[in-house]
């Protein structure tokens, strides 16, 4: 009889890196004098709380304090992963384009959701985007060993495959220079931020978000073709979620299940809506039902609109979470928000649930 231990984690891929770069995506925009809204290069037409938080010094002290209250939540996190000693780590995180190519391209496959199954991979964990100076101070280039329990990873994609409402495709190969999303990576960095060991196996569950053909860059997602290919619905999303959660009890492994993943993010917006923030009020009233055990109907109350409107498309590892926490009747037993996140791109969530 396995056992399944439900957490969630931020995959925000600057916080392995010196506290400067956590403001990096804004950054990023005013070094290119924001291609599509240049007024905004100028912190005078932001809120008044992104302008305090990038203070006089580009958000640097606001950076520390974000990657210092992240730091506790990864400790956290640990400590219920290393008391419930699993076999592997499943992580649920979004992969856009970084496994089969570009969007663009019509001749990369475009699945709505994939695992990963390759047994080993050499990995870059510090260094990304150009960013070297990370945390820890480690080598750069340095290339760490990441396994994957491919006996867990077949079995359950054999389960999706025959019983969820939306099959899964396997991912035998990853040609991109990344060899993972960068999302994932950020995970499994997060989930043992201190020994950086990486002795546990891994389960990899990439999804594609967004859907309907549409890219992103830093200014947002490009418009929104209803007629296209969607990606996974909250209902599909929330079904898979209690197939894994059913696969995994009845199998011979204790496995964590870890939704990598923020909720709004500020480049999740359309690109013609000129918001450059996540949607913190209204991820506040959705982390209120959440600490409250109030998600068992997410895959109904959550909609493709209501994700386009508060930039929240990133959640759907949530929702996949939320089904699989539902159908084990696990209890959150810590969930924490992260405040003043104006201008750190990201709305960013930690929770551990009791072990089921």
């Amino acid at each position: 009889m396995g056992e399944i231990l439900g957490l969630t984690i931020s995959d925000f891929p600057y916080h392995r890196f010196k506290p400067q770069f956590e403001s990096g995506v804004i950054q990023g925009n005013q070094a290119r004098g924001w291609t599509d809204k240049p007024e905004l290069n100028d912190p005078k037409t932001w809120s008044k709380v992104m302008r305090d938080l990038w203070s006089n010094d580009q958000g640097w002290a606001a950076g520390a304090r974000l990657q210092n209250s992240q730091i506790e939540q990864f400790r956290k996190v640990r400590v219920a992963i290393d008391e419930f000693q699993p076999d592997a780590l499943c992580m649920l995180f979004r992969d856009l384009g970084e496994t089969w190519g570009a969007v663009t391209d019509p001749a990369n496959p475009r699945p709505k959701y994939w695992l990963h199954a390759e047994p080993q991979k050499e990995l870059s964990l510090y260094n990304l985007f150009g960013s070297r100076q990370n945390y820890h101070e480690e080598d750069p280039d340095k290339v760490t060993t990441i396994n994957f329990h491919m006996d867990a990873t077949n079995y359950l994609f054999d389960k999706l495959k025959n019983e969820a409402p939306v099959a899964p495709m396997l991912a035998t190969e990853v040609k991109t220079p990344l060899k993972m999303g960068h999302n994932f990576l950020a995970g499994v960095v997060h989930t043992d931020w201190d020994k950086r060991e990486f002795k546990m196996p891994f389960i990899a569950v990439g999804m594609d978000p967004f859907g309907y053909g549409r890219t992103r860059n830093n200014e947002g997602l490009s418009p929104w073709d209803k007629n296209a290919e969607p990606p996974l619905t909250p209902r599909e999303g929330f079904e898979i979620g209690r197939v894994l959660a059913r696969a995994i009890k009845s199998s011979p492994w204790r496995i964590a299940l870890i939704a990598d993943c923020d909720w709004s993010h500020a480049n999740d917006h359309a690109r013609t809506d000129y918001k450059i923030y996540p949607e913190a009020d209204h991820d506040r009233e959705r982390f209120a039902e959440w600490k409250a055990g109030n998600f068992r109907n997410w895959g109904d109350s959550w909609t493709h609109d209501e994700m386009e409107q508060f930039a929240d498309w990133q959640v759907l590892p949530t929702i996949i979470l939320a089904g699989a926490m539902t159908e084990v009747r696990a209890n959150v037993k810590y969930a924490h928000f992260q405040e003043d996140n104006q201008i750190f791109n990201d709305s960013m969530v930690t929770t551990v649930f009791e072990a089921r």
